[in-house]
């Protein structure tokens, strides 16, 4: 996480110094404005993302559990009908 926090002030004060370049300034201008705008959209969902993530991260748990819990049979019928063909061999 450090490291893409890192790239990303990075890539915003690579930004700003284009944007004090003369000639780029009306290249960039829009860039920044555009990252920024990105920001403020995420801010101003950031509740709907942090139900999100909470559910991705409580969902990918209870996934876990259940394989750690469960055989192979009980997650996979197909494995039944493959030892069944192994078998036959």
């Amino acid at each position: 996480m450090n490291t893409i926090a890192f790239v990303a002030a990075g890539v915003l004060l690579l930004l700003v110094v284009l944007a004090k370049i003369p000639g780029l300034e009306h290249t960039v201008r829009p860039m920044i404005d555009l990252v920024f705008t990105a920001i403020k959209a995420i801010l101003e969902n950031l509740v709907s993302w942090s139900i999100w993530l909470f559910k991705l991260l409580f969902d990918a748990h209870i996934e876990m559990l259940r394989h750690l819990t469960l055989s192979a049979a009980d997650i996979d019928p197909s494995v039944e009908f493959k030892e069944k063909s192994d078998s036959k061999d």
